[in-house]
């Protein structure tokens, strides 16, 4: 496989610049800290690995002959990301108790299947990528495991750069903008995947 260096900046460059699964890592942890957060990298590359892999099995070419069942997880995806713009909008930290409940294991990896932006990713990783003179086998693990290793490392990084700002916004106006600024952010999203 001899575009490996190139698979690998690709993925990590998808991986690691924002996005709702990045927005939502850097909020629980800004809000509930890395111990609070620390399931989350694991349920997103699972998540990301699953959907990989059915990519690079065929479902990539399902999606492209099936527009609608894109459009059905957009909408899924579009309804879940103002969810969670609406509760990250909601939080509240009074004495240290929190009003808002953390994103679990469960609900982050369920996310992965409703993310627009993964689907996409993880089709043209597996079109781009698979190069069918090779094991298509061994390709498929390398392909599922890169993306794997790269959703664990950028989601861990956004769980660590949300602890710094956790440490340097304490008091409840400045996590109240911060907080409001990533709700934005997923709306933002929200409208880019409608108009795309």
């Amino acid at each position: 496989m001899d575009y490996l260096p190139q698979l690998i900046i690709y993925v990590f460059i998808a991986a690691i610049t924002p996005g709702p699964n990045n927005t939502i890592a850097f909020y629980t942890s800004f809000n509930f800290g890395i111990k609070k957060s620390i399931h989350l990298p694991i349920a997103a590359a699972f998540g990301s690995s699953t959907i990989q892999l059915a990519c690079c099995l065929g479902l990539g070419t399902i999606l492209i002959q099936f527009p609608i069942i894109q459009s059905i997880l957009k909408f899924f995806g579009i309804i879940y990301l103002l969810y969670l713009a609406y509760q990250i909008s909601r939080f509240r930290l009074e004495n240290q108790n929190y009003e808002t409940k953390k994103i679990n294991f469960f609900e982050y990896f369920a996310f992965q299947f409703m993310n627009p932006k993964l689907y996409i990713f993880a089709s043209t990783t597996s079109v781009i990528f698979t190069n069918y003179s090779f094991n298509f086998y061994l390709e498929v693990l390398l392909i599922t495991s890169i993306m794997g290793i790269f959703t664990l490392i950028a989601i861990t990084t956004w769980i660590f750069a949300g602890n710094i700002f956790l440490n340097i916004f304490r008091n409840n106006i400045q996590r109240k903008l911060i907080n409001y600024f990533l709700s934005i952010t997923l709306v933002i999203t929200a409208i880019w995947i409608i108009l795309t």
